[in-house]
């Protein structure tokens, strides 16, 4: 079951006002220079911009509050190794990842700037995949002053009609993914706190597979989100069927 706190609606229109005010770099219908969920999350969880692009250790933190470090990360954990390393030696840390539980995409007409608004849809993108970006960093969970914060947006992306086909879609721009709603936080101050991030359906005891299915994951995603719950322990393996472990819930 996915446990998740209601957002402070007050303080997410807030930022949501100062992003929209702050995209700039635009080059006609270009591609911005400050993604629109990267900064409207930072002013969220960092209203003042005093705080903004600090740097320490030799590293750029996206904000840093009474000593506090909150770091935007869209994909890629392992690209934060080494910030990592130097931020939490003297810091408490948030990583903040967005993912999209919906979206809907627009598409802008680059010689007219005339908008063909999208119908909105479910993305496959689940909360789940979460796993697979923190497995690339797992050496960092037991770190007592490490945390993360899962937002779970809406989103609209904007993408140019200059691609190819019939309908000029195909491989076209993208611009950006701007946030229509904010649903809902899962906070990992703990790995104690990855239980708030299991699928339901699952049997007592289950393989990676079940898992898969219950999560809607791919198996390889599957078998690193079983990696980091065994570390966190949450699950231990009590067996084997054939070549596949076999999980529990601790």
């Amino acid at each position: 079951m996915i446990v998740f706190d209601k957002p402070d609606e007050a303080l997410y229109e807030d930022a949501l006002t100062v992003a929209k005010n702050r995209i700039q770099g635009m080059k006609g219908v270009g591609t911005l220079a400050e993604k629109s969920v990267h900064a409207m999350l930072k002013y969220y969880y960092a209203p003042n911009d005093k705080y903004h692009e600090v740097n320490i250790d030799g590293f750029v933190a996206d904000a840093c509050v009474d000593g506090e470090i909150y770091e935007i990360q869209t994909r890629n954990f392992y690209v934060m190794k080494r910030k990592l390393e130097a931020f939490l030696k003297e810091h408490e840390v948030t990583v903040i990842y967005p993912v999209s539980v919906e979206n809907r995409i627009s598409w802008i007409d680059p010689e007219t700037g005339e908008i063909f608004p999208g119908t909105k849809k479910k993305t496959a993108k689940k909360p789940f995949v979460f796993y697979r970006e923190i497995y690339s960093i797992r050496q960092f969970l037991g770190r007592d002053n490490l945390h993360f914060a899962i937002a779970l947006l809406s989103t609209e992306d904007s993408r140019l009609l200059d691609g190819y086909g019939k309908d000029r879609k195909i491989r076209a721009t993208k611009l950006d993914r701007f946030p229509c709603g904010f649903e809902g936080e899962i906070f990992i101050d703990s790995p104690a706190d990855f239980v708030k991030l299991f699928p339901d359906g699952l049997p007592a005891e289950f393989t990676s597979a079940d898992f898969a299915h219950a999560a809607a994951v791919s198996r390889d995603d599957a078998t690193k989100a079983l990696i980091v719950l065994r570390e966190a322990k949450i699950v231990g393996i009590t067996g084997k069927n054939k070549n596949e472990n076999i999980y529990t819930v601790l």
